[in-house]
């Protein structure tokens, strides 16, 4: 999304630009053929620039109002939010892993006391009957 808004904001400026360009050049056809003098066409010009410079604010203020819409209404997380969500699965991530760790360590001991009793343990002898 955020690259689609780059691609038109660029789009603009290239066509801006290629506006401009003509312009000039259409004034100083202007001027080469004599319908105006030069400091009518230098003028002429800088006012275009001004007016567009004063445009193209307008534009960017009004194009970031419409793309700030957009974001609102799709909900997308804001990057305070994204950083609270990691913060929080890295707290979490860590819980679970301490957890883990003092768990097999219970099993280890468990383990080795089960052990520990099966040798110290006295063996079990079994009665045999006899038969008459």
């Amino acid at each position: 999304m955020e690259d689609f808004f780059k691609k038109f904001i660029y789009t603009g400026v290239g066509w801006l630009s290629v506006t401009t360009e003509k312009f000039k050049k259409t004034i100083d056809g202007f001027i080469s053929d004599g319908k105006i003098s030069e400091s009518e066409g230098k003028k002429i010009v800088d006012d275009f620039l001004k007016n567009t410079e004063t445009k193209k604010d307008e534009i960017e203020t009004q194009f970031g109002s419409v793309v700030d819409k957009v974001i609102k209404s799709f909900s997308f997380a804001t990057t305070a939010e994204l950083e609270t969500l990691e913060k929080k699965i890295a707290e979490l991530e860590a819980a679970v892993a301490k957890k883990e760790t003092t768990q097999k360590k219970e099993t280890t001991q468990k383990k080795e006391t089960t052990a520990k009793s099966k040798t110290t343990a006295k063996p079990k002898t079994t009665k045999k009957t006899t038969k008459k």
